[in-house]
């Protein structure tokens, strides 16, 4: 009898349910901590917005003028001449002083006797006041009526200037006087007048804006006749004037009148303004800075001039309102990858003309910028 051993597979224990659902939670977990960073890094963005402030920049610079170009000329074209302007203008001073005059006026004379009164040329007339005029020519007072006159203050001064009064004429007897008497219905005036007196100031004033004037006057007359200049720009550089008035005269105006050599210059515009930008752009940071406006036309003044020579040199002077510039280097958007709120504060209150800035973070509690440059946008706002 062969005995035949019985042989059994046994089976390993099934892992516990528990286990699975670790697995399984494990996973779940780190999908979502992968799919929130995802989430995270895709929409996070940075709005960065600067308050700029222009400021003004002045640019002087010294033009040279010639009729033609030379090697290694940089200057402009133009045409240098000079001339002889005569030119007078009419000024009134500004001081006044008071003086003592005559008072004058006119009076009625009035006769009320059947006789005819005839009163000589400087007659006395005395105000009820007491002041004092005469008679400027003889009359006749025609009997039981009346006739005009003219008088004047016996003494000069402003107390003879007086209002309407009714007069004695003291040269007549008492009872007389009761009968023949004149009356005035306006004021007598001249006794204190205001005359207009030449100084000093006003005289130097009158020579400074007489040069403006006789400049324009000119200027104004001054016919370009190349056409392919279109400015012109003068200057006085010798005058010599003469008032029809000294110092301490009582004039009511005065005239200033002279010869002038005027220097002048023909130029083109739109290379002087070549000229100009290109100096302009030496005058700014092109990897911060923009030029907000040029706008006001550039101040042009005669430095000097030789007529042999056919040349001059112009000072130009131009105002600039510079700011920043949102499409410069360094307002690009790289600058502030992976920055700190207060890293990039720092870094934009140190440029030129920013005056403020505002950093908007999504999602808000983002504590730095993204790591991508398109997700970063910087805008300049220009302020007062």
């Amino acid at each position: 009898m062969i005995t035949r051993r019985m042989e059994t597979n046994i089976m390993p224990p099934e892992p516990p349910v528990r286990f699975y659902k670790t697995i399984a939670l494990s996973f779940l977990v780190i999908t979502m901590v992968l799919l929130g960073v995802i989430i995270f890094t895709t929409t996070k963005k940075a709005a960065i917005t600067i308050m700029a402030k222009g400021n003004t920049k002045n640019v002087t610079i010294a033009v040279d003028v010639a009729k033609q170009k030379d090697d290694g000329f940089k200057g402009i074209l133009g045409v240098v001449s000079s001339t002889n302007f005569q030119w007078s203008e009419t000024y009134y001073p500004t001081s006044a002083k008071t003086v003592n005059g005559t008072a004058a006026g006119e009076v009625t004379l009035y006769n009320r006797t059947n006789v005819a009164q005839a009163l000589v040329k400087t007659t006395r007339l005395l105000s009820t006041d007491g002041i004092l005029f005469r008679l400027s020519d003889k009359v006749v007072v025609p009997a039981n009526g009346q006739t005009s006159a003219n008088v004047y203050s016996d003494q000069p001064g402003a107390a003879s200037d007086i209002n309407a009064s009714q007069f004695t004429i003291p040269g007549l007897n008492p009872d007389k006087q009761k009968m023949i008497y004149a009356e005035s219905t306006k004021p007598m005036t001249g006794g204190a007048r205001s005359v207009k007196v030449l100084t000093q100031e006003d005289l130097d004033n009158a020579k400074k804006d007489y040069l403006e004037k006789a400049k324009s006057a000119f200027l104004k007359d001054l016919t370009i006749v190349d056409q392919q200049y279109n400015q012109k720009i003068v200057s006085i550089t010798e005058s010599a004037t003469t008032s029809s008035a000294k110092v301490g005269d009582e004039v009511s105006e005065f005239k200033v009148s002279g010869g002038n050599t005027m220097a002048y210059v023909f130029y083109s515009q739109d290379e002087l303004a070549g000229v100009i930008n290109k100096e302009m752009a030496g005058k700014i940071d092109p990897t911060s800075e923009k030029i907000l406006s040029s706008d006001a036309e550039p101040k042009v003044a005669l430095l000097n001039y030789d007529v042999q020579k056919g040349a001059a040199q112009l000072s130009v002077v131009q105002d600039l309102l510079i700011t920043l510039d949102a499409n410069a280097e360094k307002l690009a958007a790289k600058n502030f990858i992976g920055k700190k709120k207060d890293e990039i504060e720092r870094y934009v209150l140190g440029l030129n003309h920013a005056a403020g800035v505002e950093i908007k973070m999504t999602p808000s509690w983002s504590w730095s910028a993204p790591s991508v440059e398109d997700k970063i946008k910087v805008v300049v706002k220009n302020v007062q």
